[in-house]
């Protein structure tokens, strides 16, 4: 479980690709460890702790500072580098999805995948996710936590996916948080007793999400199955993906409607999407048709 590392800094827009180009332009295995790492990146020494901390977060870089198949994707090379500025809302999706699967940021998975998986009320406040945090580190065994780090890490959070009232100070704050634009999370605009700020799930249809986005992200998550429950899918990619029943349905037969690889059975109340061939050739024939055929 990890709750620290970013230095109470989120995620900014920039910062992805500007970590990736000093591992690909340094010969050391550490490079934001390196002195030549604040001027290169043009920041703090704590900023650059924490760049380091949001490329292992998106899964961008494994723990020995390697490329994985998802910067190559996005970012690097020629034959992947399809948006390495971010200005498709697909790849923010794409994005989100890795924040919330690769659970190298403990808080992410526990809200989107864990938190709301029993729960009809889409609305959550700092003392109810702190309190269900404290219960999984007692139901794990952990008994050493720091709880006002858990604390930053919330408010970290809530910057990643809401933007901040505006100020002189936070406008360009605000606008450089690359998840914002979705629209994930919201402010109720609401407190509860402690004073504390009321936020929500926006769980709906998500018609600007792609098709063949989804798509990969079932075909990494569910890695080698040809038959996946539909409510798999939905307690998964759909929760992460902030997607309705109704929305997820209607993506799906998108899908399936544009691409016979793809089969949505629905028998006897079993709803099901079967694929034909679940493997890497597929998943990158996912993104090719989102950034080279779309």
């Amino acid at each position: 479980m990890r709750f620290s590392g970013h230095d109470t800094f989120h995620c900014k827009e920039q910062w992805l690709l500007k970590g990736l180009e000093l591992i690909g332009n340094q010969d050391s295995t550490s490079p934001f460890r390196n002195e030549n790492a604040i001027y290169k990146l043009g920041v703090g020494k704590n900023m650059v702790r924490s760049i380091h901390y949001w490329l292992r977060s998106f899964d961008l870089i494994d723990e020995q500072n390697k490329f994985t198949e998802y910067s190559k994707y996005l970012f690097l090379g020629h034959k992947y580098k399809y948006d390495c500025y971010l200005e498709n809302p697909s790849s923010l999706f794409l994005l989100q999805f890795l924040l919330a699967t690769k659970r190298f940021a403990s808080i992410y998975s526990l809200i989107f995948l864990e938190y709301f998986k029993d729960k009809v009320n889409m609305e959550f406040s700092e003392i109810q996710i702190m309190n269900f945090i404290k219960r999984i580190l007692s139901e794990k065994q952990i008994e050493k936590f720091n709880e006002n780090t858990i604390k930053s890490d919330f408010k970290v959070f809530i910057r990643t996916y809401v933007s901040p009232k505006k100020n002189f100070k936070t406008i360009e704050d605000d606008f450089s948080a690359p998840l914002l634009s979705l629209k994930l999370i919201s402010d109720t605009g609401r407190k509860n007793e402690l004073n504390q700020p009321v936020y929500k799930i926006n769980k709906r249809v998500r018609l600007e999400l792609s098709e063949h986005i989804l798509a990969f992200c079932i075909l990494d998550y569910f890695k080698g199955m040809n038959t996946i429950d539909f409510t798999d899918i939905s307690s998964k990619i759909g929760s992460v993906l902030c997607l309705n029943i109704e929305g997820l349905e209607e993506i799906i037969g998108r899908l399936c409607s544009n691409d016979k690889r793809f089969i949505f059975k629905n028998d006897t109340g079993i709803k099901q999407l079967q694929v034909k061939d679940n493997s890497l050739f597929m998943k990158e024939d996912m993104l090719k048709e989102v950034y080279e055929n779309g």
